[in-house]
């Protein structure tokens, strides 16, 4: 993740941002320990329940 995270910063990018759900527990533990804030939740459209998550890298 370290290496994606360079890549993507020495190419222009600024903020990167995921999204993950409750159940997968692992993506949002990494991310977090990554890093990543929690910004939002939500439901969709067939009512799952949403986590957007999202890191400066500037």
């Amino acid at each position: 993740m370290c290496d994606q995270h360079q890549y993507l910063k020495e190419n222009g990018y600024e903020v990167l941002q995921t999204k993950t759900m409750n159940r997968w527990r692992g993506m949002l533990i990494l991310s977090i320990k990554s890093g990543f804030d929690v910004i939002e939740t939500y439901s969709d459209k067939k009512g799952l329940h949403k986590i957007v998550l999202e890191k400066s890298i500037v």
